[in-house]
């Protein structure tokens, strides 16, 4: 990284990153992207979304969102999904801003179209883990089931076709700490 970079910049470098190494170390792409998304943040731009305890937590509830949905490809991308949270959240919409305006939860869903799912959408056509898996790698993926997990594994792991530059968790990852930089106006 050169040392002209803005901490933006700086922040969204280290997202791609630890999203790569992460991928490899937790296989799934939510709860490797919110970590990825988390640390980055904590380490290049000094925004601590949750404490570590917290962020604990929170990625044992992303593991099973992995895969399209508990690994069935059918839903979103779990890159979206943990992209997508970690803008949300950056939003600031809780339940007492949905009690005084209903219409508030505009705001986040704004600004997750708008940081992630449109990119999702413009680089692969969808943000529906089969379309994505189909695009990149001619197929999909149940990955419920063991001997598909490993042929995928396999196949993606050490991959040098996969750098922090293609990964789809690491482009999710930068586009969401890219958004909520904006959103927390760090330059």
């Amino acid at each position: 990284m050169s040392k002209n970079q803005s901490r933006k910049e700086k922040a969204i470098n280290k997202a791609r990153e630890l999203a790569k190494k992460y991928e490899d170390l937790y296989v799934g792409c939510a709860q490797s992207s919110f970590a990825a998304i988390c640390d980055a943040l904590r380490e290049e731009a000094g925004i601590e979304l949750f404490t570590p305890e917290e962020q604990d937590r929170i990625f044992t509830g992303m593991v099973g969102l992995a895969g399209g949905v508990g690994g069935s490809a059918r839903g979103s991308c779990g890159a979206v999904t943990g992209s997508s949270f970690c803008v949300s959240f950056v939003s600031g919409i809780g339940r007492k801003e949905q009690l005084k305006d209903k219409f508030s939860l505009v705001v986040p869903c704004k600004n997750v179209i708008n940081g992630v799912t449109e990119r999702f959408q413009k680089e692969y056509g969808s943000i529906c883990c089969r379309d994505i898996c189909f695009k990149k790698f001619g197929k999909s993926f149940d990955f419920t089931r063991p001997e598909v997990l490993r042929e995928f594994l396999s196949n993606s792991r050490g991959n040098p076709m996969c750098t922090s530059e293609t990964c789809t968790i690491a482009k999710g990852a930068a586009w969401a700490v890219e958004k909520i930089c904006d959103l927390k106006g760090i330059k």
